[in-house]
């Protein structure tokens, strides 16, 4: 095994999605038996490659053919040509629950607009692909590995968007007060182009980054995602009122500050059910592979959820599992 392959087996979680066949369905196995199965899926917490699916003939040199930079492994289809390229990161960018969006959005417009030029199928989830260690492909490997910074040689990506102008009649009482209405003036149309709660959210906490970027003096994180949560409840809530684009969003009159400190106690409550509910799931998911070794550490791996968080949950989360320690 070369260095892109150990460095493909690395980068796996200590448990990995699989199948031979998509129509039996995927399970997750063990990394030790992942060469077995004809399918993986990559680290879904740890972003460490741009994936890419190219379902035509002799597509495995489609990169040179559009000036793009060498893919790290090539994994082909002998029957018909059909490839998988991946593009290995020197950094991962992350996508656990604490993790900025900012690097997310750069991951993806890369991907999106490299997807493009390669014509590679736009339905491809990019958490599945071709193992390259499993013998029922032909597996091409490059010493190549890149900084997102690096594909800005390659590729030309669009130009983010200024904040909207604000109508006369805002009064505007500092940062968070432009913040809010910028942001939430841009949610009404916006939040329509979502199904989900969590990926809308993500979205708006970005464009709030994105605004923010634009102050003198910008606010700090916390502040940012406290009014980009407070903003996307509410659209979510009112996104299908037929009066939703001429209601107008307040919060009593409290300033924005006192908006962001409200709710603290229901915001925990909620936290914390959502964090207990992803382990008791990843609890159950991990229980049939590692049965009484399913370990705080696994779970951590399987979530992307600290390990603090996984300590204070564990014995809750795993009590229904009679897990013997």
């Amino acid at each position: 095994m070369n260095q892109q392959l150990e460095d493909f087996y690395n980068h796996l979680n200590k448990a990995v999605v699989t199948t031979n066949d998509f129509a039996e369905g995927t399970k997750f196995r063990k990394r030790e038996k992942v060469d077995q199965f004809a399918y993986c899926g990559l680290n879904p917490v740890y972003r460490a490659y741009l994936s890419f699916d190219l379902d035509s003939p002799a597509s495995a040199c489609r990169f040179e053919d559009v000036n793009l930079p060498t893919p790290t492994i090539i994994t082909v289809n002998r029957k018909n040509g059909h490839s998988h390229m991946l593009y290995r990161l020197n950094t991962p960018v992350a996508y656990h629950k604490t993790s900025r969006s900012a690097p997310q959005d750069y991951f993806e417009a890369i991907q999106s607009e490299m997807e493009s030029r390669l014509s590679a199928d736009p339905a491809f989830n990019h958490t599945l692909t071709k193992n390259p260690l499993h013998p029922a492909w032909e597996v091409i490997t490059f010493p190549a590995s890149y900084d997102l910074t690096d594909f800005t040689e390659w590729i030309d990506l669009p130009k983010r968007s200024t904040a909207h102008s604000l109508p006369d009649n805002i009064v505007i009482q500092g940062r968070n007060d432009e913040l809010f209405h910028t942001l939430r003036l841009w949610a009404y149309s916006a939040v329509r182009q979502h199904g989900d709660f969590d990926a809308w959210y993500q979205t708006a906490l970005a464009r709030a980054e994105e605004i923010n970027a634009q102050f003198d003096r910008p606010l700090q994180f916390s502040e940012i995602k406290a009014t980009a949560r407070s903003v996307a409840k509410w659209h979510w809530k009112n996104r299908n009122s037929v009066d939703s684009r001429r209601r107008v969003l307040s919060f009593t009159d409290e300033t924005a500050i006192e908006r962001m400190r409200s709710g603290a106690d229901h915001t925990n409550a909620v936290r914390r059910q959502k964090s207990l509910d992803t382990l008791v799931k990843a609890a159950n998911e991990l229980y049939p592979i590692y049965g009484n070794e399913l370990s705080r550490r696994l779970l951590m791996e399987h979530t992307g959820m600290n390990i603090k968080t996984v300590s204070k949950y564990f014995q809750e989360a795993t009590a229904p599992l009679g897990l013997r320690h």
